[in-house]
């Protein structure tokens, strides 16, 4: 039979033992913690690669751009010509930046360009309408197909030389 001090050290010996492999126990979970970690970061780098950034927030600003990501060109003319004609009058440069939402600066050479090309015209006060010819674009994309193609939130189109 064992004595008292065989059975305090195969108790030690045991607790020791159990010890030791919770201590590998929690080793290996710290590593896969890690490679979880690792795939989540490569997985949401894929879905930034295909479809842009993942948020919890439907923010309508722009999303910060990867190193050499390029943003997708909007079509400023078409949505300056459609605010212009949805709102029925004259707007000034700073609404129709914001409308648009795009830099007033930008959006008035913009307008200029246009105003050359016969789309939009300036009225003495320095407000601004579609032109006439402007008026025809529009209703040719309306009545093309039944939709309204090249105005709305349709990306892949260029943006007229802007």
């Amino acid at each position: 039979m064992p004595t008292q001090v065989e059975k305090a050290r195969e108790y030690l010996d045991a607790l020791a033992a159990e010890r030791l492999a919770a201590l590998a126990l929690s080793e290996q979970k710290a590593e896969e913690a890690k490679l979880i970690k690792a795939r989540l970061e490569g997985f949401q780098a894929a879905m930034e690669m295909m479809a842009g950034e993942i948020s919890s927030s439907s923010s309508s600003r722009p999303k910060p751009m990867l190193p050499g990501r390029q943003r997708v060109r909007r079509p400023i003319r078409q949505l300056i010509l459609r605010e212009l004609s949805f709102s029925g009058q004259t707007m000034t440069v700073t609404q129709i930046a914001k409308a648009v939402e795009y830099h007033c600066g930008r959006t008035e050479r913009a307008l200029r360009r246009m105003e050359t090309a016969g789309q939009v015209i300036r009225n003495g006060e320095g407000r601004w309408a579609i032109g006439i010819g402007a008026m025809d674009q529009l209703n040719k994309h309306l009545v093309g197909n039944g939709k309204a193609t090249g105005l709305g939130n349709d990306h892949n189109n260029d943006r007229g030389g802007e």
